[in-house]
């Protein structure tokens, strides 16, 4: 996959992005359950890919990797109606006559995550459970370390997602900096800080927030 690939897919999704259907919260809550029913479709070959990739055994992925993302996601279900709310706030007398500020929660637009390869599932679709929440689209780049898991995570993904909304991408560290060299409007990154200083040297040429 090169930077041309890359880029098509960032375009797709901005342009998706731009259209505001994301922004529903019915429609996010709606996709939030797709990913959570999908999980548990997939339970038996979520186990099997971490017992290839990491050598867990089928309880320990369980307790580890499935259950709580499926608690996660119950948590998201339940709260984003309060969490999307806007909020106000008291701006003080100093801003009379705008006394009252009203506070609009927002999605950041397109997002990037990179995942790494000893939660391959938890640092993932976990996190891809937040970004929806959000309101975004994603890219999703996958470790080329869990390959098994990548195979799973894309069939979930794949089975009930427009590449324009979820996509996974595989490879490399090469694939991760072509990703890198993409303007993002938000980077998730879970890994060792000598790289997350590679991610954010990478992020600061576009002023990309990152959650590291």
């Amino acid at each position: 996959m090169g930077n041309t690939d890359i880029y098509d897919i960032v375009n797709k999704q901005r342009i998706f992005f731009r259209t505001g259907e994301s922004l529903n919260i019915k429609w996010r809550i709606k996709q939030l359950k797709k990913l959570k029913d999908s999980i548990r479709c997939h339970e038996s070959e979520i186990e099997q890919a971490l017992k290839d990739d990491l050598g867990r055994t089928e309880t320990e992925a369980y307790l580890c990797d499935i259950l709580p993302m499926l608690i996660e996601i119950d948590e998201i279900i339940h709260g984003l109606r309060k969490w999307a709310k806007a909020e106000k706030h008291y701006s003080g007398i100093l801003c009379f006559p705008s006394l009252i500020t009203k506070v609009n929660k927002l999605p950041y637009g397109v997002c990037l995550i990179i995942s790494p390869f000893n939660f391959p599932f938890l640092l993932s679709l976990g996190v891809l459970a937040a970004a929806i929440a959000g309101g975004n689209t994603v890219v999703l780049k996958t470790s080329s370390k869990s390959k098994a898991s990548t195979r799973v995570i894309k069939k979930i993904i794949e089975g009930i997602f427009d590449e324009q909304y979820v996509t996974v991408v595989e490879g490399g560290h090469e694939v991760a900096d072509e990703c890198l060299e993409q303007r993002f409007d938000k980077i998730f990154y879970t890994g060792s800080p000598k790289v997350a200083v590679h991610v954010l040297e990478k992020a600061a040429v576009n002023l990309t927030p990152v959650g590291l």
